[in-house]
């Protein structure tokens, strides 16, 4: 017997929509501090490059300090929800880094790669459409999945649990 609860999908479900909106807000707000290099530099190639890894490492360290100081995003919290190892323990720097690894390839690595090889042999939308498939993929496993984890929480060995209730006080 486990010493945790796992979440429920549809509670999984939620803090990922709310996680969505926040992300979406931190993004544009990290996008807006980085447009005085365009303006400067002008709109080089390497520029565009350097402007993704920088929004991927604002991603990064946003959930890196998140999951390992409570194991919980605001999402998290606000549906009460942690993160932890698959053991129920606290994640560490490796299994955040692992997580958001995992994360990362499954969410942009695939879908993007699907749509540049499906975009030479098929018309634009249907590439976009097999695309958005592997976007779906790690959630859709949810329900393939025996203990109905996301598919990047198995590979990573971590449990989206329920967080126990905080002690007034």
């Amino acid at each position: 017997m486990t010493p945790f609860t796992l979440a429920g999908k549809l509670r999984r479900l939620g803090s990922l929509l709310y996680e969505a909106l926040l992300l979406a807000a931190l993004l544009l707000a990290a996008a807006a501090l980085f447009q005085p290099l365009f303006a400067w530099l002008g709109q080089a190639a390497w520029l565009h490059a350097l402007f993704r890894l920088y929004l991927l490492a604002v991603l990064y360290f946003y959930c890196d300090w998140s999951w390992r100081r409570g194991g919980q995003t605001l999402a998290m919290k606000t549906w009460k929800i942690r993160l932890a190892r698959a053991d129920g323990q606290a994640l560490d720097r490796r299994s955040a880094a692992l997580r958001f690894a995992v994360l990362a390839a499954l969410l942009i690595g695939f879908p993007a790669l699907s749509y540049l090889a499906w975009g030479r042999v098929l018309a634009p939308k249907q590439a976009g459409i097999v695309a958005a498939l592997w976007l779906l993929l790690p959630y859709g496993w949810a329900w393939l999945d025996p203990d109905g984890q996301f598919l990047h929480d198995r590979l990573a060995k971590t449990r989206l649990i329920l967080a126990p209730p905080r002690k007034a006080g």
